[in-house]
């Protein structure tokens, strides 16, 4: 491209002076007094003796989205701060403040929530009647009906102040122990001392084996010396869970996930079921790639490993250019988006040090703006993940648009544009390749990230149904998750690789979630819903890009059933759609195996 696009996000244009901003704190403190009053006028409205004024609740609804909204951005943003150098503990004491707001914020929902109980029938029908009410309806609908599930108000007061340093702590303390854990490697004859993350990159992706498996074991050695600690803080975070769930007289571990994803638990069995058919596919092609690298006692640590690593460096500036051109191939809206997204610095892409690990999209509803991070390699892993977070940004420009309520879509759901773009860009990189070993290493890509959410996830969630059964009973060792994790391992690896990743339960963030509950299935929800789409949009060319708009609208006002009937004609009840939507990853398993059927 002509213009260069830098490789930094722009923060400044939101709160110039990030961690030190004088604006981002006095927006904390007007938070914080902006709480006190909505807090005082609900309970005004709660103790009028007289006929309640239905205006007067009405504008609580709306203040409470206006804070809401505050919130979001002022947390996301401090996210952003903390992302882009670890080593700012200004941000640390800010991100404390941000938990204290959440934690009043959570107590006024609550309250307000049982306003709307409180509410006579008549009462309601009226509140739903109203034009501003009328497109957030389906959120308060879910809130009046969650009131009926939990303990009185002043006990459940008292979880939100008590999770600020118990459960939500014990999430804090999580990431700061993993953020400073280091592994001792060997990088270009020098000993450096390098964080996970930089580790398993290693472990996965160097492309001699030996180092893959020095890395990959010294990750092991530091993982069994750190196991008791982290076993402590995750039995803490999951024992607290369920003291919640059985004050509440919860009987399903999945009930408050299944809220959360606004999808039946049926539907997930169904899911789940329609993956379990696929296994032996699956093990075909990890089978291949042993064969094919003729390996000799495989590990965990391999299967990743690309057999065909494309030769291609893609510069920043080519990410970008493929990026706009897929994104403007599917709608002009999208393209425009995407352009929009990098000349206005909403990305933080440079490999530099002291970034936080991963990749992520914020939203900054106020500022009606995305940001997104993560570290370009110049690999088209990571012109995947630019997309797939650019996804997540023009799912959250459309809702920007919406009432803060209606904003609040299911965590499946939330994976759904995400990949419909990782989808739309990595697929057209295939098919434009002729060259034999590099359309195999772009077919082994998309394979690979599909296996993470039809293998790996599965077993990982698997993986948490059993650790919460155990620690219904007690506190659970470490060699105990270990087993645990093996045993998920075992039923897609097991008799293919010597040694499983039973250490994974550490480094992997969302075992630690104290927001979302069971947070690894909704990737593979998402991910196959989001395949169920995009075989649609390929069937249907240009006439359906509006209505994906729609889809994506609406996702805040209708669970994933409800989605899957209005736009897509389906019942996520039966296994047909889940069936339809591995196709797309089962057929480029099968052309990944005749491709490499002569190289034996």
């Amino acid at each position: 491209m002509e213009q260069t696009i830098s490789q930094n996000w722009n923060l400044e244009s939101l709160y110039a002076g990030g961690s030190q901003s004088e604006k981002l704190k006095e927006l904390m403190t007007q938070l914080a007094n902006r709480i006190i009053l909505l807090t005082k006028e609900i309970q005004i409205f709660n103790a009028a003796n007289t006929k309640k004024e239905l205006q007067h609740l009405v504008g609580i609804l709306q203040d409470t989205q206006n804070v809401l909204s505050w919130w979001e951005e002022v947390d996301d943003f401090l996210i952003c701060i903390y992302a882009q150098n670890v080593k700012d503990t200004e941000v640390m004491i800010l991100m404390d403040e941000s938990a204290v707001i959440k934690s009043e914020l959570t107590t006024i929902q609550s309250e307000v929530d049982r306003t709307l109980a409180s509410l006579s029938e008549e009462a309601w029908i009226d509140l739903l009647s109203q034009n501003k009410v009328e497109n957030y309806s389906f959120y308060i609908k879910e809130r009046r009906q969650a009131v009926k599930d939990q303990l009185p108000l002043e006990l459940e007061k008292m979880i939100n102040v008590l999770s600020v340093n118990g459960f939500d702590g014990w999430e804090k303390h999580h990431d700061q122990m993993l953020t400073r854990l280091r592994i001792p490697l060997e990088i270009d004859g020098e000993k450096k001392e390098v964080s996970i993350g930089q580790a398993l990159n290693q472990a996965i992706y160097s492309t001699e084996r030996t180092l893959r498996q020095n890395a990959a074991n010294a990750i092991k050695d530091v993982c069994e010396k750190n196991a008791d600690v982290f076993a402590s803080v995750l039995n803490r975070i999951v024992g607290f869970r369920l003291d919640v769930y059985q004050q509440r007289g919860w009987q399903n571990l999945l009930k408050e996930a299944l809220e959360q994803n606004r999808i039946k638990e049926e539907t997930v069995h169904t899911m789940i079921s329609a993956i379990n058919q696929k296994k032996d596919l699956l093990r075909a092609y990890i089978q291949r790639k042993i064969e094919l690298e003729q390996l000799d006692r495989p590990t965990w640590n391999d299967l990743e490993f690309p057999s065909f690593a494309t030769t291609k460096k893609i510069s920043y500036e080519n990410a970008v250019e493929i990026i706009i051109k897929q994104f403007h191939n599917f709608s002009e809206k999208a393209g425009s988006f995407a352009k929009k997204a990098f000349e206005a610095g909403w990305i933080e892409a440079e490999n530099r040090p002291d970034k936080a690990e991963g990749g992520f999209c914020a939203s900054l509803p106020i500022a009606k703006e995305s940001r997104i991070f993560l570290t370009f390699r110049e690999n088209y892993q990571d012109v995947i993940t630019i997309a797939h977070e650019l996804g997540h940004a023009y799912h959250n420009n459309i809702l920007h648009e919406e009432p803060t309520f209606a904003q609040k879509k299911g965590t499946s759901v939330a994976e759904t544009a995400s990949t419909f773009m990782e989808n739309l860009v990595l697929d057209a990189v295939i098919n434009q390749t002729t060259d034999e070993k590099e359309k195999l290493a772009l077919l082994e890509l998309k394979i690979s990230n599909g296996l993470k959410y039809i293998g790996t996830v599965p077993n990982m969630f698997q993986f948490e149904l059993e650790l919460y059964e155990k620690r219904k009973k007690g506190v659970l060792t470490a060699e105990e998750i270990n087993n645990l994790m093996a045993e998920a391992e075992k039923d897609l690896y097991e008799g293919l690789i010597e040694e499983l990743n039973v250490y994974m339960w550490m480094y992997i963030s969302h075992f630690y979630d104290t927001e979302k509950a069971f947070y690894n299935i909704p990737y593979t929800i998402g991910y196959l819903f989001s395949n169920g789409i995009y075989a649609l949009a390929k069937s249907k060319g240009n006439e359906f890009t509006e209505q994906y708009d729609e889809l994506l609208r609406n996702s805040g006002r209708m669970s994933v059933e409800q989605l899957a009937h209005e736009y897509l004609e389906q019942d996520l009840t039966k296994t047909e759609f889940w069936e339809a939507a591995l196709q797309p990853l089962t057929e480029t398993i099968e052309e990944y195996l005749n491709m490499t059927e002569k190289l034996l």
